[in-house]
């Protein structure tokens, strides 16, 4: 009797009979989509703790090599506050997504807005920061963070005001497909450069990306390479949580090796260091005086978002078979939930929170409600616990991860291909060019829109252009003006 009361409010909850769904099924789901997601809990704390440290460079003139060493205990409390942030904010995004949209689809911090976070947008604020009147006054590399994670927040703004009415489908319609394409391509291809520089084999730095032929002598490129081959060979054989081996085993061998130290305690009290709760009034205030270089970069984060979330879940629908008279079920709550984990995600203190394509090892497993995705944030809310554990992993260890990561974009080549007229592919090839060899999503996104608006009018293709486009194109030429004028001063 117990056992059918339960069942009867699952079904309440998540509406499972509507899907002949099994509650069993449903809960292996969610643990299945959590393996293969866990990975994130390592890799986005990485990245972001990346360009802290970048940050820290560009603000001190010190070498990248020696911030490590000069403050270790600074970048371990980052560290993990991004990793404490990351589970919460996956965990409650997952939560929101379970329980209003009702939909098997579990969020985290996303890969490529974190790298755009990490390596474009942190160190952009940081340049402007160092030559502004109250330099000396602030922690330029923290309020850099805020200040990134402020963008963060408006673009989570922009993101639920656009996924209302028909201003979705005008903001859909506005950007060309061939742009669409070459932003994913070019973000893969971004994501796999900063693996390569993870594991030592290139130096990447203001868009400069050569090979660092000194790696060749140490171990860190040669453990990333393996983690490389683990997380392949496991995803050939379907191996759930493949990623997330493949960091493990990586780690183990760091520490065996005497390459990864390992802390006296794990019982580090959580931080939230990186949350913009921690200055708001300061932090708003230096983001409305940048608020022409802050708006921008938001904009360009919500145009990667938005197609980034409307292309993943309308995948997994179709995977879940949730579509119905050509429809996703439930777009307008899953977007919504997707544009509320945004708005969210700044205050636990990381990057945009996204729809994972992950889900759909948790769906091919059965999960088709919300019961699935809830199992999955719960856990992701569990593991927080264990975030001081996931501050030991090096980033050689999930350097090889992140190149298969990135690989997963390049599916999208075989449209591009087939495009065959100029005024379309050369914007995307720029696009494409653009992101990873500037170290920089908002220059090749900017890049591709501003090319793809003078080609159609120098060929006299009026009619091509739509008004969303040119919008576009102006704010990221006003963009490129303001930052090449501040850069200049």
């Amino acid at each position: 009797m117990e056992g059918n009361k339960g069942i009867g409010l699952l079904d309440r909850m998540f509406n499972l009979s509507a899907y002949n769904a099994r509650p069993r099924t449903e809960i292996m789901a969610g643990i299945t989509t959590f393996l293969a997601m866990a990975y994130i809990l390592f890799v986005n704390p990485s990245i972001l703790t990346s360009g802290f440290e970048y940050s820290m460079s560009l603000a001190t003139g010190m070498p990248l090599s020696g911030i490590s060493q000069q403050y270790p205990a600074l970048i371990q409390q980052v560290k993990l506050s991004f990793t404490v942030a990351t589970a919460l904010a996956a965990g409650v995004a997952t939560l929101i997504m379970s329980l209003y949209a009702r939909l098997p689809f579990a969020l985290a911090p996303g890969m490529g807005e974190n790298a755009f976070i990490a390596f474009t947008v942190i160190p952009a604020f940081t340049k402007i920061l160092k030559i502004s009147p109250l330099s000396s006054s602030i922690d330029i590399p923290m309020f850099s963070i805020y200040l990134a994670l402020i963008s963060v927040l408006f673009n989570g703004i922009l993101f639920i005001i656009f996924s209302i009415g028909k201003i979705r489908e005008f903001i859909i319609n506005s950007v060309p497909e061939s742009i669409k394409i070459g932003i994913a391509i070019g973000i893969g291809l971004f994501i796999s450069t900063i693996g390569l520089s993870d594991i030592g084999l290139i130096m990447p730095g203001n868009g400069l990306v050569t090979i660092n032929w000194q790696s060749f002598l140490t171990l860190p490129l040669y453990i990333g390479f393996l983690t490389l081959i683990i997380a392949t060979v496991l995803n050939k054989y379907k191996v759930s949580g493949s990623y997330l081996i493949a960091i493990v085993i990586a780690t183990i061998i760091g520490i065996a090796l005497n390459l990864v130290s390992i802390p006296s305690t794990f019982s580090l009290i959580p931080t939230f260091s990186t949350s913009i709760l921690n200055n708001i009034p300061m932090s708003f205030y230096l983001y409305f005086t940048l608020f022409g270089i802050g708006f921008p970069i938001a904009f360009s984060l919500f145009l990667v978002d938005f197609f980034d979330g409307i292309g993943t879940i309308t995948g997994l629908a179709d995977k879940a078979g949730l579509i119905k008279n050509g429809k996703v079920i439930n777009i307008n709550k899953a977007l919504i939930s997707d544009s509320l984990a945004s708005i969210i995600a700044p205050f636990f203190g990381t990057s945009t929170t996204v729809v994972y394509i992950e889900s759909a090892a948790g769906i091919e497993s059965g999960g088709k409600t919300g019961l699935t995705s809830f199992v999955t944030g719960v856990l992701f809310l569990i593991s927080m616990i264990l975030a001081p554990l996931f501050i030991i992993v090096p980033s050689f260890a999930t350097g090889g991860v992140l190149v298969i990561v990135g690989l997963s974009f390049m599916t999208l080549f075989g449209k591009l291909i087939q495009i065959t007229d100029p005024l379309e592919y050369i914007p995307a090839y720029l696009t494409i060019l653009g992101i990873p060899l500037t170290f920089s999503i908002t220059a090749g996104i900017g890049l591709g829109a501003i090319t793809y608006v003078l080609l159609k009018i120098f060929a006299g293709k009026f009619s091509d252009i739509r008004p969303g486009i040119i919008l576009i194109a102006i704010l990221f030429a006003l963009y490129f003006g303001l930052t090449t004028y501040l850069e200049a001063g």
